[in-house]
């Protein structure tokens, strides 16, 4: 069973910008599949994807943010291939990281650290960072903001505690107040350093191109074919700030 998270102070949110990713099906690593090409071109046969086994208690939601109630999507045959790094990446993150722990390995290698703990806040994983990069010269994954809000001092101190290596701030997606205000602030600290190694990833933007079945009936942890998904498009984030 996921954690529930706990709620944070609010503040006003802004719209964050939109991008793109594929959902990939699976428990939490989609196998691939693959068979004989038939003579002539036919649509592949899509796998679904079996019911998390473990359900989580959603978390208190006001009636206005609700979303309807999700569908899986149906499960492609390919499972993408890991980056490939300088170094193994560290993700920290909360409890989404957290349940996505077996997907963002193989997304991003077998070696990937996952620092991730339920209700954590953005301004713990400053430390968390800062003695990662003192240690290690991999690309970092900062999965946070789900729980609170989100500080420009807090997000700047990341990204110099991270110093020249690749950067990825993963955006929120939940339904609180604090959404579009925290990723406004992630996208602007990322837009502070353009052309640089600092990637914002709007994780909101992904679930919507995505469609039903990425997240659960809480609206806030990935099943088990979004933890794919959102494997995947940190993957590809990791490949533009590299």
């Amino acid at each position: 069973m996921l954690p529930r998270l706990r709620p944070g102070p609010a503040a006003v949110g802004a719209t964050a910008l939109a991008s793109a990713a594929v959902a990939v099906g699976g428990l939490i690593v989609a196998a691939s599949v693959s068979s004989p090409a038939p003579q002539e071109a036919m649509p592949a046969a899509a796998a679904v994807a079996p019911v998390d086994p473990t359900p989580t208690s959603p978390p208190s939601v006001e009636p206005a943010l609700a979303a309807a109630p999700v569908t899986r999507p149906p499960a492609t045959s390919e499972e993408p291939a890991p980056a490939r790094h300088d170094g193994p990446v560290l993700v920290v993150g909360d409890s989404i990281s957290l349940g996505s722990t077996a997907a963002l390995k193989a997304a991003l290698g077998a070696d990937t650290t996952v620092d991730a703990e339920v209700g954590r806040q953005f301004a713990t994983g400053v430390p968390k960072v800062r003695a990662w990069a003192a240690r290690n010269p991999g690309p970092i994954v900062v999965d946070l903001g789900a729980n609170g809000t989100v500080s420009a001092a807090d997000v700047d101190a990341v990204l110099d505690a991270a110093g020249d290596r690749p950067v990825v701030l993963v955006g929120t997606c939940v339904p609180r107040v604090w959404q579009n205000s925290n990723n406004a602030i992630l996208e602007a600290a990322a837009a502070a350093r353009a052309g640089s190694h600092v990637v914002f990833l709007d994780w909101a933007s992904v679930v919507r191109s995505a469609g039903a079945g990425i997240l659960g009936t809480d609206h806030v942890h990935p099943t088990p074919a979004g933890r794919t998904v959102l494997a995947t498009a940190i993957r590809d984030a990791l490949a533009r700030a590299a």
